[in-house]
């Protein structure tokens, strides 16, 4: 099984979106394609129960089945996690972590053992979760389903184009600065060369080089205006293509991009080291413990944690069934791990005031680092290679779903893609907060496609069987409420 489509893959409805891209001609699901996931043509591995081994050649050990889950997981909120914890405090951070944790590990158990009952006894095809909304809780939930995944998919696209800003507007500046630009820049641009941290400008320095941030070391070089507006001539051409298998095998860049970010975050632990204070509120390294403002963790986390489209796809290729639930237990501890390293330990160590940490956490490292610019262009690679595949993902879902053609034209396409590009624009230039935006549209599809439809799935199924008793009916009811709850707190901040 192909991983290294890496984020974009859990995003999507299970039906949706592969075949296309890998230029099969065989059509299944609402869209007309396959999975995005599924790149190998596996939809037709071979799973009978819990007890049965695989016997489909695209099989995979629990090793394999784990890595897949935990970089599927590994996205932009990534960047995010360190603002995010210093908006909910430490032990209110680390609740909501674990807590968001364990309902994501029960509503993706919840699927698997659905999808495990409702296998095909005859084909021992299992079914997907947009066939399971379908079938069980009626057309409604099948396109909430779309709705959200449509939504989590623009949120993406947004999101990436103001990443390839930031991250282009960064690296540029430091390649220009490394090659002995900072002589030709303008003495406004560089001041308090003390070498001390720079609380006003919320930017960690170095020895011998500080500068405003809102300016750029070249002239022109604007990150609100200039660069915003680059890639519409790099990408308008590209997103009127019918496939995109060239950009989907780019996709190894993922793993690669999230093992450099958490090398460059252990490197600063080193630099910066233990700057946390409890008890004197005055310190500026002081960490309060609760904060009012916790709900824009719990909603990044929405996004963070959501891998229910994708969820069966990933185990049923399994080679032993009977691991399922203790692989998916294992990859959400990892990936939980993985979060709070990056995020409580960015803002444990941050030498700054911790309201200085933005939300783009690499944003706050200075232009003249040697590994802060590796990472980055990295990660730019990275943006610039999945951006197509995301465009193209939203383009056919939302045509097939209104039209029923996934390409109906070149004048559509391109009035399409001129709409999509044109909010990514207007985002990066007026509203480039990505840690908002992912909470925004985390929290809604953790609504929707996390707690309420894998409860509704649940709950049909054991009224179905005879088998639902009021507290499972209650319990369930009640993990709906909590991801509408953790949504409307979104707009109370």
């Amino acid at each position: 099984m192909n991983t290294d489509i890496n984020e974009t893959a859990r995003l999507l409805p299970e039906n949706s979106c592969n075949q296309q891209l890998y230029g099969s001609s065989k059509q299944t699901g609402p869209c007309g394609v396959d999975n995005l996931r599924n790149t190998d043509g596996d939809q037709d591995a071979k799973i009978v129960n819990s007890n049965y081994q695989v016997e489909d050649e695209t099989s995979q050990n629990s090793a394999v089945t784990i890595f897949s889950f935990w970089n599927m997981l590994m996205g932009t909120s990534l960047l995010s996690m360190p603002w995010a914890f210093q908006q909910a405090g430490m032990a209110q951070g680390i609740i909501v972590q674990v807590v968001m944790c364990g309902l994501a590990v029960y509503t993706a158990y919840l699927l698997l053992i659905a999808s495990e009952k409702l296998t095909d006894p005859v084909t021992k095809k299992a079914p997907e979760y947009t066939e399971m909304c379908r079938n069980l809780v009626g057309r409604w939930a099948e396109w909430l389903n779309i709705l959200a995944s449509t939504v989590i998919l623009a949120s993406a696209l947004i999101v990436y184009w103001i990443l390839m800003v930031e991250l282009l507007y960064n690296a540029v500046n430091s390649v220009y600065y490394f090659a002995g630009g900072l002589n030709n820049i303008h003495h406004s641009n560089v001041t308090n060369l003390t070498g001390e941290f720079d609380n006003e400008r919320c930017m960690v320095q170095e020895k011998t080089f500080s500068y405003d941030p809102s300016s750029s070391l070249i002239p022109g070089w604007n990150k609100n205006l200039t660069v915003p507006l680059l890639f519409i001539p790099i990408f308008l051409p590209i997103l009127l293509l019918k496939k995109m298998s060239f950009f989907a095998k780019l996709g190894a860049l993922g793993a690669l991009s999230v093992f450099a970010l958490m090398s460059i975050v252990f490197v600063k632990y080193v630099q910066w080291g233990w700057n946390a204070d409890f008890a004197n509120t005055k310190n500026k390294h002081y960490i309060p413990q609760i904060l009012g403002s916790f709900p824009s963790l719990s909603g990044l986390l929405g996004m963070a944690y959501f891998i229910h489209n994708s969820v069966t796809t990933i185990f049923k290729h399994n080679r032993n069934q009977g691991n399922n639930v203790r692989d998916l237990k294992i990859a959400y501890m990892l990936v939980l791990i993985t979060y709070m390293f990056i995020g409580l330990g960015v803002y444990l160590t941050f030498p700054l005031q911790k309201s200085c940490i933005k939300q783009n956490f690499l944003e706050n490292l200075p232009w003249n680092d040697y590994l802060s610019l590796a990472v980055q262009v990295l990660l730019f690679l990275r943006m610039v290679t999945v951006y197509p595949i995301v465009a193209y993902i939203l383009r056919v879902q939302i045509f097939a779903a209104l039209v029923g053609n996934e390409y109906p034209g070149k004048f559509y396409v391109f009035v399409f893609n001129i709409i999509i590009m044109a909010a990514c624009v207007l985002c990066a230039i007026f509203y480039p907060n990505i840690g908002d935006i992912i909470r925004y549209a985390g929290a809604f599809c953790a609504m929707a496609l996390m707690f309420i439809l894998p409860c509704a799935i649940h709950v049909i199924l054991l009224r179905r069987d005879q088998s639902l008793s009021k507290v499972s009916c209650f319990i369930h009811f009640l993990i709906a409420v909590v991801g509408v709850i953790n949504f409307v707190a979104q707009f109370t901040l």
